[in-house]
C-alpha cells in the first residue's frame, strides 16, 4: 500500500476509528478465554517509490534486521500483501507491500518503539506514510 494511502483517508474516517479504538480499551485478562491479553500492530510498509525503482527484498530485509528486530527481539511475523487505493484523480493504483505483525504489551514505550520504526521507514525509502492497525487480542503460544 503506497504510503499516500493513509494520507488521502477522510479526516472524519481517521477521527472515528481513533475513537472506536480508543472506545475498545484493552482485552481485560479475564475477557482472555485462552492465552493473555496482549496488542496485536501490524504495520504495512509500501514497496513502491515516487520517482524510483521500488524497495527490494534485500533492502527491506536489512531495515528489519537493523531497525525492527532491536526494538522486538522476542519476534515478529512478516508477510507480503498486495494492496490497491483510488487516487483523488481517480485512478486506481496496485501495489505490492510488507506487512509486520507484532505482539506487545500496549505500553507507552511499546508505541514510541513502533513509531520509531514508522519514521525511520518514511525517511530511509522516501515514503510519505505507513499504515498502522493496533487491537487488542488474546494470545496464547502453546
Amino acid at each position: 500500500m503506497s504510503l499516500a494511502t493513509v494520507s488521502r483517508l477522510s479526516p472524519v474516517l481517521v477521527l472515528a476509528l481513533g475513537l472506536s479504538l480508543s472506545a475498545c480499551g484493552g482485552v481485560p485478562e479475564s475477557a482472555c478465554l485462552v492465552g493473555s491479553a496482549q496488542y496485536r500492530t501490524e504495520l504495512f510498509f509500501g514497496m513502491d517509490r515516487a520517482n524510483d525503482v521500488p524497495v527490494t527484498n534485500a533492502e527491506f530485509n536489512a531495515f528489519v534486521d537493523t531497525v525492527v528486530t532491536p526494538r522486538f527481539k522476542d519476534g515478529l511475523t512478516v508477510y507480503d500483501a498486495d494492496g490497491q487505493y483510488l487516487m483523488d484523480n481517480g485512478n486506481l493504483v496496485q501495489e505490492h507491500s510488507k506487512v509486520i505483525l507484532l505482539l506487545h504489551d500496549g505500553s507507552a514505550a511499546r508505541s514510541a518503539d513502533i513509531n520509531a520504526i514508522r519514521e525511520e521507514y518514511k525517511q530511509r525509502f522516501h515514503q510519505e506514510s505507513v499504515l498502522r492497525i493496533d487491537s487488542p487480542s488474546c494470545v496464547a503460544f502453546d
